[in-house]
């Protein structure tokens, strides 16, 4: 039987291949149309991001101990790091990030992302579907059919891959809630597909792809040849989703059996420097296996940030000190090692990296020496696709409560990811019930995106 964490989770990492090919798409492989749905064609698009991968950063990073030193605000705000300058003039970023500064020339900045919003989860809804929660504020904000979809199930929806690779991964699990991680009205075939182990364990395995042992090929060639029979004869009744659900079926085969896939999540093949270079910890490795993924050729990968009981991004207690012993070192250690691997090997350009939180930290301190939910100003970096390198948009004021020039929303970022993937904002999408929908609210961020890609 077909297991489910719950309802938003999509696969259960003990769901069995004969059910893979039985439904042939459920969640993140996205093979089939969903309860009728119909893809609008979307306008041709300047964006030609092939991938895009989304450091998912649920918690809140304090835009001050990152991007955004506030050097000039009174000193109960203004907190106890120093900057450094980075490769581009004029940029300085926090003195424990030193490997991101030196990088500064290959990626931008945005320090004017606001929003009214400081509850997690419906935050966190809002940069995950590019739409405010009905209810912003609201703590434990729980996904509902009605929701708007991620922008990974958006990409698979109006970008379908052909590749026999899922359309949508999301690595570390998934966060809180479950909220802003599914298909929303698209329904659970749009759904990530979710790798619940953390590719840094020495076991980690990905058990879905793979053909049991007393399956060899060749018995699984038979299967499928059977199956192809008995989808011909049920042909005859004239259904009319039956030819694109044998079709769904014939790519669900090839990723059971594609080597190229199955390689990809073999991340022990890295070197040790590789892997070192990320970082051994969860949100490194699962980094370092989501390009891995985009190499293989899926088109959109999640990595969650989670709170693995140490409180996560979520710094409302000795903040300085969290940052500086452990969260700084992590982001700046795996986000710089992302960035030269795609580099290397030729990716960044077709690959879009956005590293972002649902909102930033208070200007002020608290008691606890922590600081608490702002969704006033927050700042996030974003990379590859056909953005600009070595760019800083906006500013926030001299608090760093409030953007100061060129504030964006999360729905502003959401059309941009759109844009830079090569899909309308402007598209019109259909919910289960047939329903249209504009595809965006946002407006694409153009001072950000290279001239070729306006």
């Amino acid at each position: 039987m077909l297991e489910f964490i719950d309802r938003w989770a999509g696969f259960h990492d003990r769901v069995s291949r004969r059910e893979v090919i039985a439904l042939g798409g459920i969640g993140a492989l996205a093979l089939g149309t969903a309860n009728g749905n119909e893809r609008t064609a979307a306008p041709k698009s300047r964006g030609t991001a092939k991938q895009l991968i989304f450091l998912s950063l649920f918690g809140g990073p304090p835009h001050q101990e990152t991007y955004d030193i506030q050097h000039e605000a009174p000193s109960d705000l203004r907190g106890e790091f120093q900057s450094i300058p980075t490769s581009l003039p004029d940029f300085r970023i926090c003195e424990y990030m030193p490997k991101l500064a030196k990088l500064a020339h290959n990626y931008t900045v945005i320090r004017s992302m606001t929003h009214k919003d400081n509850g997690h989860e419906s935050a966190y809804y809002a940069l995950m579907t590019g739409r405010p929660h009905p209810r912003p504020n609201t703590a434990n904000a729980r996904p509902t059919d009605s929701d708007f979809p991620n922008y990974g199930s958006t990409i698979s929806y109006a970008r379908p891959t052909k590749q026999p690779v899922p359309n949508f991964v999301l690595t570390g699990g998934l966060i809180s809630t479950h909220i802003g991680q599914t298909g929303g009205f698209l329904g659970p075939s749009w759904a990530p597909f979710v790798i619940k182990q953390d590719a840094d364990k020495s076991d980690f395995d990905v058990p879905e792809f793979t053909l049991f042992e007393d399956v060899p090929r060749e018995r699984f060639g038979r299967r499928q040849s059977l199956l192809g029979d008995l989808t011909a004869l049920d042909a005859e009744l004239k259904r009319p989703d039956r030819a694109d659900f044998s079709t769904f079926q014939e790519r669900a085969f090839d990723m059971l059996t594609s080597p190229r896939l199955r390689a990809a999540f073999n991340v022990a093949a890295e070197s040790p420097a590789t892997r070192a270079a990320y970082g051994d910890h969860p949100f490194g490795q699962n980094l370092l296996l989501s390009r891995r993924l985009v190499e293989a050729g899926v088109p959109v990968v999640q990595v969650n940030y989670r709170n693995r009981g140490d409180g996560g991004l979520d710094t409302h207690h000795d903040n300085f000190n969290i940052c500086k012993g452990q969260l700084l070192p992590k982001l700046d250690g795996c986000i710089s090692a992302l960035l030269i691997d795609l580099e290397e090997r030729g990716l960044l350009d077709e690959t879009l990296v956005v590293a972002s939180g649902e909102f930033g930290r208070t200007p002020r301190i608290n008691q606890n020496a922590g600081r608490d939910h702002w969704g006033g100003c927050s700042s996030l970096l974003i990379a590859g696709g056909g953005v600009k390198r070595g760019y800083v948009h906006g500013s926030s004021n001299r608090t760093g409560a409030y953007p100061a020039t060129d504030p964006i929303g999360p729905w502003d970022l959401y059309a941009t990811i759109m844009h830079c993937c090569g899909i309308d904002p402007q598209t019109t999408i259909h919910d289960s019930q047939g329903r249209p929908h504009r595809l965006c609210e946002g407006t694409v961020i153009e001072s950000i995106l290279e001239k070729s890609h306006i």
